[in-house]
């Protein structure tokens, strides 16, 4: 059976905790978020956000994303701590650069766990932005692992305003088609931000995604799907808890969907554009998404 948290984008009424905040698990705060991300910033807008997939099903990972509009936004992830991200989201509230936030939670002194961690960040300082990144020993940064079946790395394009970094991944592709994704200009003028986090999640996608959602009869890349992002003007935001999410709270970010599925259901990503392009349609306001359309019978 499916399992998905649809959105709720209805800021103006009563506050009433949507679904996703009903489920939350005890699953504390250090998970194996293992996954793949795309952090972005508009450096003339102030925009920020983050988007991401990952075979970890029922999670919601919205936590793994810190946004500081105006100042940065940046991705934790691996093996997930939220201490670690919470560190992040303070040092871009002080306006740190992305080389100093790095340095900051890449200290093996302070983290036992530092190899199995994995960073990604974007700042905006004097109009400009600048990236940075970290990838654990163990998964290899940059090069294949052993078994040729799982890659790790980080690459960013500081004056396009984005850092892309996934691990266990079908191959390096997943990483570089995201990153041409982002930088690419559409002709027809989907261009912000949002669009280009949307497009770049899915080209990782379409190269492999993670690879443990793969076999030789299924394809599905991903079990959790996410795009969060907040305008120049808006308030610094930050999921407080792992599985929990803020869609459909006076909590969210402008934009804020998640949604997760069963390993061998319908890819997420499918789900995470409907419910975006609806959200797109609208303007970017606040409106209620439309249910799903019903799952085909199976035998």
């Amino acid at each position: 059976m499916r399992r998905t948290a649809y959105l709720v984008i209805l800021t103006a009424l009563p506050f009433a905790a949507s679904a996703a905040q009903q489920r939350v698990r005890a699953v504390g705060d250090t998970l194996s978020m293992t996954t793949w991300s795309v952090v972005g910033v508009d450096p003339k807008t102030g925009d920020v956000g983050v988007a991401m997939a990952s075979c970890v099903p029922n999670t919601l990972a919205d936590a793994l994303a810190a946004l500081v509009p105006g100042k940065g936004a940046a991705s934790t992830q691996a093996a997930f701590d939220i201490d670690n991200r919470n560190k992040i989201f303070a040092a871009l509230k002080e306006g740190a650069s992305a080389n100093d936030i790095i340095r900051r939670v890449a200290d093996s002194t302070v983290d036992k766990r530092l190899g199995s961690r994995q960073y990604g960040v974007v700042t905006i300082r004097n109009g400009r932005a600048e990236t940075a990144g970290f990838t654990g020993k163990p998964m290899l940064d940059g090069v294949t692992a052993p078994d040729s079946k799982r890659w790790a790395g980080v690459r960013g394009n500081a004056d396009r305003g984005v850092s892309v970094q996934g691990n266990t991944l079908a191959s390096s592709e997943v990483v570089t088609n995201a990153l041409d994704a982002f930088v690419w200009e559409d002709p027809t003028g989907f261009n912000w931000l949002s669009d280009r986090l949307m497009r770049a999640i899915e080209a990782g996608s379409r190269a492999g995604g993670d690879v443990r959602c793969n076999n030789d009869t299924t394809r599905q890349t991903a079990a959790t799907a996410m795009i969060v992002v907040a305008r120049g003007s808006d308030a610094p935001h930050a999921t407080e808890k792992i599985g929990m999410s803020d869609q459909g709270t006076p909590q969210a970010a402008w934009l804020e969907i998640s949604t997760t599925v069963a390993k061998g259901d319908d890819n997420p990503l499918l789900d995470l554009r409907r419910r975006y392009d609806y959200w797109r349609r609208t303007g970017g306001k606040y409106l209620p998404v439309p249910p799903p359309p019903p799952a085909p019978n199976r035998p």
